[in-house]
């Protein structure tokens, strides 16, 4: 019969779920969520993007991303800027602000690596992400049609 608490899908998201809300937690006392923080840190990395380059970035609806866009603004962490030659695409970076705060916010997210890894090997943390690779690329071969 099956076992739900055996089942790869409950498994991993019962503990992305706690993983997250942990994280999200103690960003929150910073004054920040964990999808901010997010947000932030591929602004951060990437300089600037699009909208929709964001949304796919952080596996997130196009909906999703302009909510969450609309309270940044309000909060001086990026700004928004429209494409010269297309005014359908919006383009993203982060204001002086933003820069700042996820500068200050970064070493949290090490910190929490860490924490979540703690007795973990590196051997044993490299098996960890092949089998989350192949997990998604078997995903996606079920799903191209």
């Amino acid at each position: 019969m099956f076992d739900v608490d055996e089942c790869v899908a409950f498994i991993t998201n019962r503990v992305a779920k706690k993983l997250s809300e942990e994280f999200n937690e103690r960003l929150m006392t910073l004054g920040i969520t964990r999808v901010q923080w997010i947000a932030m840190y591929y602004l951060l990395k990437h300089g600037r993007l699009s909208q929709t380059d964001l949304a796919d970035k952080m596996d997130i609806k196009d909906s999703t991303v302009v909510r969450l866009v609309d309270r940044m603004e309000k909060e001086h962490f990026l700004i928004r800027t429209k494409d010269t030659q297309d005014r359908r695409i919006t383009y993203l970076s982060l204001s002086e602000q933003g820069h700042t705060r996820i500068e200050e916010l970064l070493p949290e997210g090490e910190a929490m690596s860490r924490i979540f890894s703690q007795g973990i090997s590196d051997e044993e943390f490299a098996v960890f992400k092949t089998v989350l690779d192949k997990m998604v690329k078997n995903i996606d071969k079920t799903t191209r049609k």
